[in-house]
């Protein structure tokens, strides 16, 4: 709260009677016996009231006060006149915009009351003022908020976006890592898997969505036991079972939510067979999804021309081949042809 009260006046008598009249007030005192002084003192001080006599030399006080309002708009002027001339004082007041007058003599009782309201109205001033600072910079901010809300949005959601990705890719490593330890395998089932829906015109997010999922076709397979995953030999009747299950596995892994539909319905169906033949639920051609249909093209070519613990890589035309012979049976007839019609060198890069 602004205390700072400057008292004009070229009589130092004057000054001095004022000053032992508030000198029981908590105010911050500056004289000056000259306008010259005093407006020096206003240059350098946040002055809240000054009081200024209205006859001095050189500069009287109403164009002493109209010289403060140009450097202190918010300093709250009072003009002091002599009894018998407070008529031309309150014309004075009216043409300059001075808050009030004082005569002398002046009682004690009204120059502290006139001070209180002074200073009242210039902490009020102030207060306003800085409302005002502080409105408008939080309207600067709103509108650069509001300009910029939708690069915000844009920014948050693609960090959130990343971090949902990249936590499902690390779940596809940490499944994979039991069947694949260096994890490329997931990498090449989703290029291939965009190659093919990109070749059979799909819009561009149905061809991400299906190639960033298929990444964890075989997430269910974190529930089969090593013995069984790495088994170089045959599987008996009971193992098989057990190996087939990560598809039911994965589906209930991948929970209910909405943004996992399609990953759930490849983990799920990924092994149905377009005869019927495949499992857990023994679809039959298009009753498969069609996601799970083009990465079941997409799998079995990477597991057959990759190395695994149990069996050495096919070459390529020796699957290709197999797979062909396969259409209609194991393949969607239209998703195998469109795969293999693809450069396959450039489907295996890895990223």
């Amino acid at each position: 709260m602004n205390k700072a009260l400057l008292l004009v006046d070229d009589e130092p008598c004057v000054l001095k009677s004022l000053c032992r009249a508030l000198s029981t007030a908590e105010y911050n005192l500056f004289t000056a016996e000259s306008a010259a002084e005093a407006l020096e003192i206003v240059k350098q001080h946040d002055i809240g009231v000054v009081i200024s006599d209205m006859k001095m030399p050189e500069m009287d006080g109403i164009a002493f006060l109209e010289a403060v309002a140009k450097i202190s708009a918010d300093t709250v002027r009072i003009l002091l006149t002599a009894y018998g001339s407070h008529e031309s004082a309150i014309a004075a007041i009216n043409r300059s915009h001075i808050f009030g007058y004082l005569t002398k003599p002046w009682t004690a009782e009204n120059l502290q009351a006139t001070l209180a309201k002074a200073f009242r109205h210039a902490n009020l001033i102030r207060e306003n003022k800085r409302l005002q600072e502080l409105t408008n910079r939080q309207n600067e901010q709103l509108r650069f908020i509001n300009e910029n809300l939708e690069k915000l949005v844009q920014e948050r959601t693609t960090q959130l976006e990343e971090a949902v990705k990249e936590g499902i890719e690390m779940l596809a490593l940490a499944a994979e890592a039991k069947d694949d330890i260096t994890g490329e395998h997931i990498y090449r089932i989703s290029n291939l898997t965009r190659d093919i829906c990109l070749a059979l015109g799909m819009d561009e997010t149905e061809v991400e969505q299906i190639a960033f999922f298929s990444i964890i076709h075989d997430i269910g397979k974190v529930h089969i036991p090593d013995s069984i995953l790495k088994k170089p030999g045959p599987l008996t009747d009971e193992e098989w079972a057990i190996m087939q299950d990560h598809t039911r596995a994965g589906e209930k892994i991948l929970g209910r939510k909405p943004f996992y539909r399609t990953a759930r319905l490849i983990a799920r169906s990924h092994h149905e067979k377009w005869d019927g033949s495949g499992y857990p639920d023994g679809l039959r051609g298009e009753t498969i999804p069609l996601a799970a249909r083009i990465v079941a093209v997409a799998d079995v070519f990477d597991s057959l021309t990759s190395a695994r613990p149990y069996k050495k890589p096919w070459p390529e035309a020796e699957a290709l081949s197999y797979m062909e012979s396969l259409k209609g049976i194991h393949f969607d007839p239209r998703v195998l042809e469109v795969f293999l019609a693809l450069d396959k060198s450039t489907s295996a890069n890895i990223p």
